[in-house]
């Protein structure tokens, strides 16, 4: 369809290329050197701006593409504008460049055209076989048969290949229909490259897909080409193809024959004949046989009827057909196939391995960014796996290819086919480095072992029919065992017991007779009988009992707690390969060796080379689990990161302090015989806690306690009489009394404090200042390279400080010398301290500058979110309340503004947010409301007062973001407050995450899809947004990244629009159960129970995650709302995904049919069918995702509504995301009746640009 060329792009200004992967093709040209310039970057086709645009630039778009000189560069979409957005601008070449690679431009994204404006070239070149000499034979060899194998050419009596650099699907269409073989098949990855001692005639291939012959495409002159041997094109043709599906690989089935296309009756069709057919069209596993013309009558001949394939043919046409004069068809009876276009490859069965997708042409790893359970429950349902064990992350090594899809999936878990979860855009990354890459995996299971002792012995149940059942003992022996445990991971197997021995199953019993030899990957290899025949009962449910999967140790220490790290696997100790071993790792290593807690990750040599081979092993803990088999692991693809000789190490502490406010303080405990215990305070001075603090990394400033500080431990006392110079690195090392003898009692426990591992410096209080660590016995300050406002949230919450309210770079608080890179993506973002990072220097600066932290010194607590709440402030180390004496509005605006959010709305009094604890801090507090903190304004002494607990200070903020134009308060265009002024945001890099958060911060629920984008007049960009610049765990949107804003053009010409659920359930025993209540005029209210049924509820259920309504409990049954109480009628079908929707459809045959309706102040109403037409049902059909509008319907087709008719006139286009987008009359203007109320009929779910945008 286009000429396409993969380059690399320079960004204008720039000395080295800052490069995406980007093709450029020619459109809505006569031929394929002539027509609109678009270049593919960034996950789609865009058009370049002509500005600039002249005959220099078309002569280099002409050389790049063998299309021979330009003859003219022309201007304002003389070829159109294809309806796709601007990519480039202002691209300025000299002429002589070889690739546009060389020219310079704007930005990518940047630019000030619009789509009138694009450029587009005409070149002189024309399709290489327009030459009467050029005219050649073509064929396929080195296949399987005549439609499968290496192109070649016949040039000069000499057949020859053809380069495979830029050949795709376009080009193998082309040879397919030449050739007489049908279509090219969907999986074009099942070829090969080596074309022997063969000349290679042509290069640059390029073809639309709609030439009749290779002949009609272009391509360089016969025999010239810059590629090796290894470069060489090959097709897959298909004589079947799938036709009318929702995706590629579902449809009816038809067969190519004579020449011409026909389609294949349903006789005797089962799902082995679809598994040949998922087969030969390139698709995954065949997952139904449809018949009866699902997806719709054919036309022509029909070529086959009873087909018998046993499911190992390669081909449709090798299927034996039973011939019955009995068996009559026609169209009625056309057969179809639903095969998956994902699969898991590289496993060990099919139900294991990385998460591949079909796009065009390939198999395609997707992204493991967004990799969860519910992801892998979803991909283990859809391939009828089983249930899913966990969800893995693959790394692949090297320099990206394009075999990546670059985004992921968000799944609840409930959905049966990753077509229905939401596609969540990837990470952007720089192609051109050499680096590590994160690919989704999963590992699905139809067995589990039950009632044992650990994961790797009880009872074995396998899944079935969706059920869980058991193996009967009858046969049962070791070789099934050990089937078993090699499938599940669980090493060697044991024993292979029968009798019930731990426990008896319940459900049905599955197999009998199970026959192993011992070397199947899975148990569903093994001979057995048919599944759900038997003669046991449950007292003969088989068991297994395998070995630990792995053994650990660590060696060439300094203690049992410390050395380099070796893994007892395949019958031997190997060591522990360093890469992406982290500080989470460790800690639960620590934990599991009985060590305190992790002191420090060693990598390399540190503990001696190692002649032992290197496993090539990550473990992906949260620091959590209790042995490293419990942490998500896999083997690496492969790359180089795992050296011979070296390791990961470990070093965990024999110290610990316990009961203290954080790691650094409280009664010391050490490690000896695998025992905590106690150390004497007799002798005990700063010389020896100033060891301990060294040797726990808790900073160089110590205290020495006796007595019971921080409480008394119990267990053993272990020492007495240590007697350290302060200079010893380890306890160890100090002088003592002989371990387990002395003359003390738990009264005289030793207590430390040391001064930390973090702290701020050359602030104006203990919680601003520049940040700085304590390593290597000294203060280093932190280098300020993508410094953000997550790292500064961290440091808060080590220090105790409220949140972050900034994060300054460029040395805001001096610069100190010895600054120091450390790296939070190895942090876990909801820690409460940094110090459960990993802390080390990563390498010099690149900016050289010093970061710094401000912590709020106040915050707001008990309130509905971070903006309102009883007013605490943080002074002395300690959090304290206000008094409500002379408090006022002046004074809640400080506080409002102090902590970023908005306006006050109302200064409470009387612990209206509940009463606070401790001291009370101010009383007469008298502030103008222009200050800055409320420690600039005058007030009392601090800790002076004559108040309780009963007065104190509460605020409500107005927050500082909101979503403006919805349905509800739950939904609309997101604002954010900016320089006093209400600002929409630009859509780039906005995502699931950030919407995730704003539903948070509103105080509503997310909803489990991703809401669209709304286009608005109000532009507004965040300059530093990053994908994510959010985490799941952020309370709200002031925690994520948006340190820095710009106000310009929003070059997308979109503006970020939210849709949360605005129900929940209150006084329930669960999250799933209790009182309904909506969110409606900034308030929850309750439901009427007259006329709720158990669909409305359905649907609440449906909405919250919760499963299958149960019941409908009236009578008040979890208590009276405190709100109003909303008389309205739900008329929920039961169907819909959502309780409270801004569009519905009504009185329809299916959800995706019906009389539309929106809601509009706070109302249900209609469209009256003037001007309703084929691109407004569209939208609307879109907007539900309910597929393509088949049908647009006036005069009430559906029954006419009630209530108001909200709209008429609507004018779509068909492109918009919403209705509210399309041009329309006055909300309630009109002059209709409801016998004119529109209706629309939609294809159906599950749109196949949801998966396959390009197609």
């Amino acid at each position: 369809m286009w000429l396409s060329l993969s380059i690399t792009f320079l960004v204008m200004g720039s000395s080295v290329a800052e490069s995406d992967h980007m093709e450029i093709r020619l459109e809505g040209g006569p031929n394929l050197c002539s027509g609109r310039v678009e270049v593919f970057i960034s996950g789609e086709w865009t058009s370049v701006c002509d500005d600039s645009w002249g005959i220099e630039e078309a002569m280099v778009v002409c050389r790049q593409l063998g299309c021979g000189s330009a003859v003219s560069a022309t201007h304002e979409a003389q070829f159109g504008n294809g309806n796709v957005s601007i990519g480039l601008d202002d691209v300025r070449c000299g002429g002589t460049e070889s690739t546009l690679s060389e020219c310079p431009a704007s930005p990518w994204g940047e630019h000030d055209c619009s789509r009138e404006e694009t450029a587009g070239v005409v070149c002189s070149g024309q399709p290489w076989g327009s030459d009467p000499t050029h005219q050649t034979e073509i064929r396929l060899a080195g296949g399987l048969n005549n439609c499968y194998g290496r192109v070649e050419l016949l040039h000069h009596g000499e057949w020859g290949t053809i380069c495979g650099d830029g050949w795709g699907t376009e080009e193998a269409t082309v040879v397919c229909q030449e050739m007489g073989c049908g279509t090219v098949s969907m999986d074009q990855s099942r070829t090969w490259n080596e074309s022997g001692a063969s000349p290679i005639w042509l290069d640059d291939v390029h073809c639309r897909g709609t030439e009749s012959s290779l002949h009609q495409c272009s391509a360089s002159p016969l025999g010239r080409h810059d590629c090796d041997s290894g470069e060489t094109a090959s097709v897959v043709c298909s004589e079947v193809r799938l036709v009318d599906g929702l995706t590629p690989c579902t449809g009816r089935v038809e067969v190519f024959h004579n020449k011409g296309w026909g389609t294949v009756c349903d006789n005797g069709w089962d799902l082995e004949d679809a598994r040949v057919v998922c087969q030969e069209v390139g698709c995954g596993k065949a997952l139904v046989a449809a018949t009866g013309a699902r997806f719709g009558q054919g036309s022509g001949p029909i070529w086959m009827n009873q087909i018998n394939c046993t499911g190992k043919e390669n081909v449709l046409k090798k299927c034996p057909q039973e011939k019955s004069f009995n068996l009559t068809c026609d169209h009625r009876k056309d057969a179809g196939v639903e095969c998956a276009v994902m699969r898991l490859a590289d496993g060990h069965n099919p139900c294991a391995g990385k998460v591949e997708l079909l796009h065009e042409g390939q198999w395609r790893m997707v992204d493991g960014l967004y990799r969860h359970i519910e992801q892998a429950r979803v991909m283990c349902r859809y391939l009828g796996c089983g249930i899913a064990l966990s969800a893995l992350i693959y790394p692949i090594y090297g320099k990206k290819t394009a075999l990546f899809w670059l985004d992921g999936f968000y799944c609840t878990g409930t959905e049966t086919s990753p077509c229905e979860c939401e596609r969540v855009p990837g990470m952007k990354y720089d192609f051109n480095w050499h680096r590590v890459f994160y690919m989704a995996g999963v590992v699905c299971t139809e067995l589990r072992l039950v009632n044992g002792s650990s994961n790797c012995s009880g009872r074995v149940e396998v899944f079935h029919n969706e059920t869980w059942g058991t193996i009967c003992d009858a046969g049962w022996d070791l070789q099934d065992a050990q089937v078993v445990c090699r499938e599940l991971g669980c090493g060697e197997a044991l024993s292979a017991s029968g009798g019930a021995q731990f426990g008896r199953g319940a459900g049905p019993i599955w197999l009998e007779g199970m026959s192993c030899i011992g070397k199947e990957e899975s148990l569903r290899q093994c001979p057995k009988g048919q599944w759900g025949e038997h003669s046991c009962d449950h007292s003969r449910d088989a068991s297994v009992e395998c070995t630990d999967p792995r053994k650990i140790r660590l060696v060439n220490g300094f203690s049992r707690c410390s050395g380099r790290i070796e893994v007892f696997q395949n019958q031997e100790w190997g060591t522990l390969c360093d890469f992406e071993w982290d500080l989470n790792d460790a800690r639960v290593l620590c934990k599991e060796l009985g060590c305190g807690d992790v002191i420090s990750v060693p990598w390399g040599a540190h503990f001696e080379r190692t002649r032992s081979p290197v496993l090539p092993l990550i473990f992906y803990c949260n620091g959590t689990e209790d042995a490293l088999n419990d942490c998500e692991n896999y083997p690496m693809l492969g790359g180089p990161y795992c050296h011979q000789g070296e390791g990961a190490g470990v070093v965990c502490s024999e110290l610990r302090l316990v009961n203290g406010p954080n790691r650094c303080s409280g009664y010391l405990e050490v490690l000896y015989n695998q025992q905590w215990g106690t150390v004497c305070d007799i002798g005990w001075d700063t010389h020896d806690a100033q060891v301990v603090c060294r040797e726990l990394n808790c900073g160089d400033n110590a205290k020495a306690f006796g007595g019971v500080c921080y409480g008394q431990g119990s267990g053993p006392i272990w020492l007495e009489n240590v007697n350290c110079t302060g200079e010893e690195i380890a306890l160890a090392e100090c002088p003592k009394s002989p371990w387990g003898k002395h003359s003390c009692n738990h009264s005289q426990d030793v207590n430390v404090e040391c001064s930390g591992q973090v702290r701020l410096a050359n602030g104006s209080s203990l919680c601003s200042g520049r940040l700085e660590v304590f390593l290597e016995q000294q203060w280093k300050s932190i280098c300020d390279d993508d410094w953000d406002l997550e790292g500064s949230e961290i440091v808060c919450r080590t220090l105790n400080c409220g949140h972050a309210l900034s994060a300054p770079r460029g040395s805001h608080f001096g610069r100190k010398y010895n600054t120091i890179k450390i790296r939070l993506d190895f942090c876990n973002m909801t820690t409460d301290s940094l110090t459960n990072c990993d802390l080390r220097d990563w390498g010099p600066c690149d900016s050289g500058g010093s970061a710094g932290v401000i912590c709020s010194e106040a915050h707001l607590v008990n309130g509905t979110n971070r903006c309102s709440g009883r007013v605490e402030l943080f002074h002395n180390k300690q959090w304290g309340t206000v008094c409500d004496a002379g408090w006022d509005t002046y004074d809640a605006q400080v506080v409002c503004r102090e902590l970023g959010c908005g306006n006050a709305l109302k200064a409470f009094r009387g612990a209206h947010h509940g009463q606070g604890f401790g001291p009370i801090w101010l009383e007469g507090v008298n502030c103008t409301g222009k200050e800055t903190s409320l420690r600039e304004c005058p007030q009392n002494p601090w800790g002076e007062h004559h108040c309780n607990h009963s007065q104190d200070a509460s605020v409500e903020c107005t927050g500082w973001i909101r979503l403006i134009n919805g349905s509800s308060h739950c939904s609309g265009t997101v604002e954010v407050l900016h320089n006093q002024h209400w600002k929409a945001i630009c859509d780039k890099n906005w995502g699931l995450y950030e919407e995730h958060v704003v539903c948070r911060e509103m105080g509503c629920k997310q909803i489990p899809w991703n809401p669209r984008s709304a286009r608005l007049l109000s532009k507004y960009r965040v300059n530093r947004l990053s994908i994510p610049f959010c985490k799941w765990t952020a309370n709200d949107l002031a925690e994520c990244n948006l340190t820095d804003f710009k106000e310009e053009s929003c070059s997308h010409g979109r503006t970020v629009a939210v849709t949360c659920s605005g129900t929940r359930l209150v006084n329930g025993s669960n999250r799933c159960s209790g009182r309904v209540e909506t969110f409606l005029h900034r308030e929850w209210r309750s439901w009427c129970l007259d006329e709720w049924d158990l669909r409305d509820a359905q649907v609440v259920c449906r909405e919250l995650d919760c499963g299958e309504a149960e019941s409908v409990p009236g009578r008040s049954f979890f208590g009276r709302g405190e709100g109003s109480i909303t008389f309205d009628e739900p008329k929920c079908l039961g169907t819909e995904d959502a309780f409270h929707k801004y569009l519905r459809l009504m009185n329809g045959t299916s959800p995706c049919s019906g009389r539309v309706e929106v809601f509009h102040n706070d109302t249900w109403g209609t469209i009256c069918d003037a001007g309703w037409d084929l691109q407004d049902a569209q939208v609307v059909c879109s907007q539900l995702g309910c597929g393509k509008a088949s049908k647009a319907l006036g005069g009430a087709h559906y029954g006419q509504g009630s209530g108001p008719i909200w709209l008429e006139n609507i004018n779509c286009t068909g492109e918009e995301a919403s209705l509210k987008e399309c041009q329309k009359g006055i909300w309630g203007e009109h002059s209709c009746s409801h016998s004119q109320d529109a209706s629309v009929e939609c294809s159906g779910t599950c749109l196949p640009q949801v998966l396959f945008p390009g197609t």
